[in-house]
């Protein structure tokens, strides 16, 4: 039996040997031997004019007469390899281009047509083919919407366009006169960080109404609002403005700050069980009042308004009322049965927790501390005990922020352990320059051909600093704070890249509008409310902890 089997198994080899061998020979990129540089006029995410010269040096008069008309951007794209393109199935074709590199040529009978990274990325086609539900992955193109941008350019139909049209893979580099110096882990600066700090702040702070709601979700290109609201992000955005004016005195973003600070303490408010906690539905989420009483104390401790102490007090007393004798919380409020429901998510507890001890300072209660405390032990100990447990780990972001606003009051030192391997886990999953064809460096990672999402990385930076602010203090060695400095200051420049400031302008409606925010990715151009705060708070404690002071 097992002769036949080895043999089984060698053929088997062999043949996908031979089968990727094949791909690769048929399929891979090599360098284009047209050399095409395609001059393209952009106005307001919108393309007035394109040709294909030999060279940028080339001026062609419909290009000259285009930007004297429009004003727009003119953006080069040279055409550096090309392949051709399976089109087996919608799926193998979806696949076949890494995102935000690699557009198309396409031709039907004479007439040619090219979609570059550019044409994708306005239309937002990238990372929107195959979704993968259960580990929130994303890959591939949108192959109806691309079927739809090719049928407007060949002017033919886009339900038969993908199979009549002769299709070429390119790899392009783009040129354009808005581009601003690489920062990498070797030239992030001060100044340089609190240049995105402070446009990311403006960012959220132009987004609040009036009545002090945010614009929470929006789509970039567009300039077009999502539909969805979330009150633990609303929160969270309103943490990050307190933090910004109170480094900055910025009289705008403070009122900004009281706005949305105003609608958490007013129109979001309820009652349980007598005690203030924010939602209104039946059944209320401990993540959202945990996350308020966060900006809350934050609003008091920057001095933006000290009338806000008499909600902390009330509001740490909720969340503590939440909280059960082994230091876990329960994570969510029945209103109508007037009593706590006991099961878990995932953040709520470690968001209490850290509440908790930012809310201690101003309260001066031991009731707040002790809750910390406990809360703290649990999350670090029982709620993270099984098999393996020192090898793997979730998300921890606010666990250790919590170490550190306890660190003065009731230090931990088997909650820094647990922090200092929860950072250096995170280093093996930690990209580097060439794991991957995306500006990568820094990013946390699944994989070389998934686009590393951005909003994980801020929380390990805001989890980063606040580990390497404690170990500093504690004792750790100067080999491991180098080391952790070293994987901390490759995040945040990589954030600091991805942020728009001021982005492709070219591919936006309104770049002002969306000047200083935060995407999903380098392809994700859905502005979230928390990508930005995420990434903000982050470099503002960087910014205060780490590195001297604003």
């Amino acid at each position: 039996m097992l002769r036949p089997l080895l043999r089984f198994i060698g053929i088997y080899f062999f043949a996908l040997a031979v089968a990727c061998a094949l791909v690769k020979r048929e399929y891979s990129l090599h360098p284009s031997p047209e050399g095409e540089v395609i001059a393209s006029v952009w106005k307001d995410g919108i393309l007035i004019e394109r040709v294909v010269v030999a060279d940028k040096s080339v001026r062609d008069a419909r290009i000259e007469k285009a930007l004297a008309e429009s004003k727009g951007e003119l953006v080069f794209e040279t055409v550096i390899a090309d392949s051709p393109v399976l089109k087996w199935t919608e799926l193998v074709l979806g696949i076949s281009f890494v995102p935000g590199r690699d557009g198309l040529r396409a031709r039907v009978g004479d007439t040619t047509t090219y979609l570059t990274p550019d044409d994708l990325l306005s239309r937002q086609l990238y990372d929107h083919g195959l979704h993968i539900q259960t580990l929130s992955l994303a890959l591939g193109l949108d192959t109806a919407g691309l079927a739809q941008l090719l049928s407007e350019r060949l002017k033919t139909n886009p339900e038969q366009v993908l199979e009549t049209a002769s299709l070429r893979r390119i790899r392009v580099e783009r040129h354009t006169s808005s581009e601003r110096p690489r920062i990498t882990a070797d030239n992030l600066n001060r100044d340089e960080v609190k240049e995105a700090i402070v446009a990311g702040a403006r960012y959220l702070a132009r987004e609040v109404s009036n009545q002090g709601r945010f614009r929470y979700t929006v789509q970039a290109p567009a300039n077009r609002e999502l539909p969805g609201y979330d009150w633990p992000r609303h929160a969270g955005a309103t943490y990050f403005l307190a933090q910004v004016a109170g480094l900055t005195h910025d009289p705008l973003l403070a009122d900004a700050c009281r706005r949305a600070a105003s609608l958490l303490r007013g129109g979001a408010l309820s009652s349980c069980g007598g005690l203030p906690c924010v939602g209104d539905e039946p059944v209320v989420a401990l993540g959202s009042s945990a996350l308020a009483l966060l900006a809350f104390a934050e609003i008091v401790e920057r001095n933006i308004d000290p009338g806000y102490r008499a909600i902390v007090i009330d509001m740490a007393r909720f969340v503590r009322s939440q909280q059960r004798p082994d230091g876990e919380f329960m994570h969510d409020y029945d209103r109508r049965a007037g009593r706590p429901i006991d099961r878990q998510g995932l953040y709520y507890s470690s968001e209490a927790t850290l509440a908790l001890a930012r809310a201690y300072p101003i309260t001066q209660d031991p009731a707040d501390l002790d809750g910390a405390v406990r809360g703290l032990r649990h999350l670090v100990g029982p709620a993270w005990s099984f098999f393996g447990d020192r090898y793997y780990f979730g998300e921890e972001h606010w666990t250790c922020q919590a170490i550190a606003a306890l660190w003065p009051y009731a230090p931990d030192a088997k909650a820094l352990d647990f922090c200092l391997r929860w950072q250096a886990f995170g280093r093996k999953l930690q990209q580097r320059e060439g794991d991957s064809y995306f500006d990568a460096d820094g990013a946390i990672g699944v994989g070389p051909v998934v686009t590393p999402r951005l909003t994980p990385v801020a929380s390990r930076c805001e989890a980063a600093v606040a580990t390497l602010d404690v170990a500093r203090r504690s004792g750790v060695s100067a080999e491991e704070l180098a080391v952790l400095d070293a994987q901390l200051r490759r995040a945040l420049a990589l954030l600091v890249r991805q942020q728009f400031r001021p982005g492709l302008r070219h591919l936006f409606k309104s770049p002002a509008d969306v000047h200083g925010a935060m995407p999903g990715s380098e392809v994700d151009w859905e502005l979230r409310i928390d990508y930005t705060q995420h990434a903000g708070s982050a470099m503002v404690r960087w910014l205060e902890v780490i590195a001297g002071g604003a």
